[in-house]
């Protein structure tokens, strides 16, 4: 009856996993990250039924399709965390190389080849390991445009690792178990492993809904996202509320060294402003027709520029941190952005010129 239970949990957890991920990718940004990542717990969800059909209905056919599908969740997981490193990233050709294990799987089932099932199963869990840890070892590199949420991904990233290590040992568990004759009802391995996955999809989804700084990117880009209005529609008018909540937005930003915290988002200025996080959203989109996240940079490269003409011998490596950007690279990409140049073309032409301007004077 506990395996039983904790089948049920798993699989209702995960179903409410894959519709977050699901909304995550339908907003735009991080879509193929968060597709991946949507596809993983839906497949975790259709696993843990099958499963919990397996032990209700012992005789069912439908227990040995499980293997199709942990094939298919792996490299969907791994998926996940290779187009987070561009956010921007489209799956291409290349991709499809990931469905080989399904597809050796699936075979396998259809032409009765059941022996080969395990080691390509092995094989799979192996390698994407191998592969997760590669991704972890490129650490700061392979992420470094995900700015101050690096830190939390690569967190996310070794909790994933540490499961399939566990998880990996116990599929090997299970498989001499069921070899020397045990019954897969009476599994203590198989209740481990499901308790193990019962506890990753936990810790996910209490993430995502409790909005700690693992998922809070996350959160932040839906929140903006839905604030902004159907491009048919005229946007609102705002009202006095509006204009004064950004008011107190704007006086709270104006202070360089709240705009130096890298870690700054939605939900973290909201609780400083003491008002919901949507609240602040939709006034900045009545009142500037933006979402939070572009005003944000917006105030950051005006604080650059400004800091550029104040000290011009200072590095732009400086001047970058000092404004609130943690990668060179979205700090690059968000003034090119708005002044149609980069950082160092912008201080050469604006900066210098002034500078030499000045000393003829």
């Amino acid at each position: 009856m506990l395996h039983i239970a904790i089948l049920a949990a798993t699989m209702s957890l995960s179903a409410v996993m894959t519709l977050f991920m699901a909304r995550i990718a339908v907003a735009g940004r991080y879509g193929a990250s968060s597709a991946a990542l949507g596809a993983f717990f839906g497949l975790t969800t259709v696993s843990a039924g099958l499963l919990l059909a397996t032990l209700l209905w012992p005789d069912t056919s439908l227990r040995q399709w499980r293997a199709v599908l942990g094939a298919a969740a792996l490299p969907a997981l791994y998926l996940h965390f290779a187009f987070g490193s561009a956010p921007g990233r489209r799956p291409g050709s290349a991709e499809l190389f990931h469905i080989v294990p399904m597809v050796a799987v699936a075979t396998s089932l259809l032409v009765n080849a059941f022996w080969a099932i395990d080691p390509i199963l092995l094989v799979t869990y192996g390698g994407y390991l191998w592969a997760l840890l590669r991704l972890h070892g490129r650490g700061a590199q392979h992420f470094r445009c995900l700015g101050p949420d690096m830190a939390t991904t690569l967190i996310w990233l070794r909790i994933v690792i540490a499961v399939l290590c566990a998880s990996l040992a116990l599929e090997v568990a299970i498989f001499t178990e069921l070899v020397r004759g045990g019954a897969i009802e009476t599994s203590r391995p198989l209740l481990l492993s499901t308790a193990l996955f019962f506890g990753l999809v936990s810790y996910a989804l209490l993430g995502a809904m409790g909005r700690p700084s693992l998922f809070e990117h996350v959160y932040d880009m839906v929140v903006d996202r839905a604030s902004l209005p159907d491009v048919k529609d005229a946007r609102p008018e705002p009202g006095p509320a509006d204009h004064a909540l950004v008011q107190r937005l704007d006086t709270f930003l104006a202070n360089p060294d709240v705009l130096a915290d890298d870690a700054l988002t939605l939900r973290r200025v909201s609780k400083r402003l003491g008002v919901p996080a949507r609240a602040v959203s939709v006034a900045v989109n009545r009142v500037t027709g933006q979402s939070f996240s572009d005003l944000l940079n917006d105030r950051r490269i005006i604080l650059a520029t400004r800091l550029m003409g104040e000290d011009p011998d200072r590095s732009l490596l400086d001047i970058m941190y000092a404004a609130g950007f943690g990668s060179k690279s979205n700090f690059y990409t968000q003034f090119k952005r708005r002044k149609g140049m980069t950082p160092a073309a912008f201080r050469a032409r604006h900066i210098s010129g002034h500078g030499t301007r000045n000393q003829r004077v």
